[in-house]
């Protein structure tokens, strides 16, 4: 069967975000042995794990288990290449976020980060009726720090000293943007679809 994916909201030319599957794991289990890559995205250091341990973890992604939403980027050859995982949905107050991130260390700086929050943005703001999303990042994290950048987040304040790691404290740096901003900014870039 052939599927006209034409009008599909959740793909475009770049990336295409699904529902995970039980084989991600093999795309996953990169992001497990980036020590420094799992600090900037998770805050901490992971203990030790295996791979057999690691496969059965992707069981846990249903988003029925889940107190967020995980979703799988695959690029435009159905190449999966990363996950978004959107947090704190507070439907009373219209705010949203994090959306976590995390691309495979071979598939960086192609864009699938930035077309991803795009898509999840437009999503969160013209389908949930979102008024503002709260974003971070690690101070030190400056491929973070240029993709809030040039999503358009506005830098709210810096936590001091919030996460230890490697015998030192790391800053958080907090911003967010609201439902009027995101759509200025997505007037100066090209179209998603």
């Amino acid at each position: 069967m052939v599927i006209d994916y034409s009008k599909y909201y959740w793909r475009n030319s770049v990336i295409t975000l699904r529902r995970p599957k039980e084989d991600d794991w093999e795309c996953l289990v990169h992001h497990m042995f980036d020590s420094q890559g799992r600090f900037f995205f998770n805050e901490k250091i992971d203990l030790p794990t295996d791979l057999e341990l690691y496969k059965r973890r992707t069981e846990f992604l249903d988003p029925e288990k889940l107190n967020y939403t995980c979703f799988a980027i695959e690029n435009s050859e159905g190449k999966h290449v990363g996950i978004a995982n959107l947090f704190n949905i507070d439907e009373r107050n219209g705010t949203f976020g994090p959306i976590g991130i995390v691309i495979n260390p071979t598939d960086r700086g192609k864009g699938y980060a930035v077309v991803a929050y795009r898509m999840l943005g437009k999503y969160m703001f013209n389908e949930r009726r979102m008024h503002k999303w709260n974003n971070g990042y690690i101070e030190e994290n400056k491929a973070s720090e240029t993709l809030h950048k040039k999503i358009g987040f506005i830098i709210e304040g810096v936590q001091k000293d919030m996460y230890y790691h490697e015998g030192r404290y790391w800053n958080q740096v907090i911003c967010g943007m609201t439902e009027t901003q995101f759509f200025e900014n997505e007037k100066r870039r090209p179209n998603l679809y």
